[in-house]
């Protein structure tokens, strides 16, 4: 697992109380990270967002006038450069934070983090492929017509929170509209109010279709660098909205309910996932797993889990028992190592349904010094 050190920008945008909103837009938006760190004497107040300046100014705050120091601005969640990453998962999960300054060891701020580095440190594993996009959007879809005007489109954004709204005519897709977007415009020469959606938009933002996997979204979000991406069918039409945000979403979900479909190391027991149909073919190991069954992930991920049981045909009998109970609690099994050796270990299973109907069992051990010894 990564440090924040490992993955953190370096270069954060800082402001002070007294400077205005005006030039904090201008400051934000040469960037990509969507918000500025609020410092005095160099400690850190507050933090402000790129959609901060757009409810800001749906709620008639001048840009030119106003202060930082005169708005209601966040606390943010400080975070050292030694914090894991997967620590801001959890914090992601208790409190919906989503952008962090980073500090030194000498407690001087160093860098930031967002939910792009946060998705760029985990490791990817096979599980990812058992979640399709079109399981991860919101029926929610922030779309508008290409006649909207600014402050409409600004309202929208900001009453949505999703940091982008879609135009749209009828079903098909025309451009994307960001946060980002509306603070440049509104800060540019060509500043209007009746300017619409259709001149805004960028026609040709990257998009992802509908039936494409998980691994495929995240690698492609690593590539592009973007935050959001419409998803849009083979023939144009609109389907949705796939965001970092939700994806960040989703792995904190899968934390908790024993999925692990981003990092398999979230789970803390040796565990193992495999197939529940055909050979029960291996799908992700973590590596508490790879030590208590002496196996190498690079070499096990793929194959049947039959060869890691001193009976084979158990696998199919367990497979049996998940499809009418859905999981079992406890259950000492005879089981054979990768190196060939004798073992008897307390395990449970789950039998783990994914919205792409491509299920697997989530298979946990007791470590082995506490119950290598149980089947005898």
């Amino acid at each position: 697992m990564k440090f924040v050190r490992d993955c953190m920008f370096p270069n954060v945008v800082t402001i002070s109380p007294h400077t205005t909103l005006l030039e904090s837009i201008r400051r934000m938006t040469r960037e990509a990270a969507g918000f500025a760190v609020v410092l005095e004497n160099m400690n850190i107040t507050g933090l402000i967002t790129e959609y901060d300046c757009v409810k800001w100014m749906i709620h008639g705050i001048q840009p030119e006038t106003a202060r930082v120091g005169e708005l209601s601005i966040s606390v943010p969640q400080i975070v050292h450069e030694t914090t894991l990453c997967q620590e801001l998962i959890q914090i992601y999960y208790r409190r919906r934070f989503r952008r962090f300054p980073v500090l030194n060891e000498d407690e001087m701020l160093s860098g930031g983090i967002t939910e792009k580095q946060i998705l760029r440190a985990f490791p990817r594993s096979n599980l990812l492929a058992h979640y399709r996009v079109a399981d991860m959007i919101a029926s929610d879809l922030p779309a508008v017509t290409p006649d909207v005007t600014f402050w409409e489109i600004a309202r929208q954004i900001a009453q949505r929170h999703r940091g982008c709204v879609l135009v749209r005519e009828g079903e098909r897709f025309m451009g994307m509209i960001t946060e980002g977007d509306i603070l440049r415009f509104r800060i540019s020469p060509e500043w209007s109010p009746d300017r619409v959606a259709a001149s805004l938009a960028h026609s040709r933002p990257a998009s992802i279709e509908p039936e494409r996997d998980l691994l495929y979204a995240l690698d492609l979000f690593t590539r592009t660098g973007h935050r959001r991406m419409p998803v849009v069918t083979a023939e144009g039409r609109l389907a949705g909205l796939l965001t970092q945000t939700d994806l960040l979403r989703q792995v904190a979900h899968s934390t908790r309910s024993r999925q692990a479909i981003l990092n398999p190391e979230d789970i803390a027991e040796p565990a193992i996932w495999f197939e529940p149909h055909g050979d029960h073919r291996i799908l992700a190991v973590n590596e508490k797993g790879a030590r208590a069954m002496e196996i190498d992930p690079a070499e096990w991920v793929g194959r049947s889990v039959s060869a890691l049981a001193q009976d084979p045909m158990v696998w199919g009998a367990i497979a049996t028992l998940l499809v009418n109970s859905g999981h079992i609690t406890q259950i000492n099994l005879p089981l054979r190592t990768g190196s060939g050796s004798g073992v008897c270990l307390s395990c449970r299973f789950k039998l783990v349904h994914t919205p792409a109907g491509e299920d697997r069992i989530f298979w946990a051990m007791a470590t082995p010094e506490n119950g290598r010894d149980s089947c005898h």
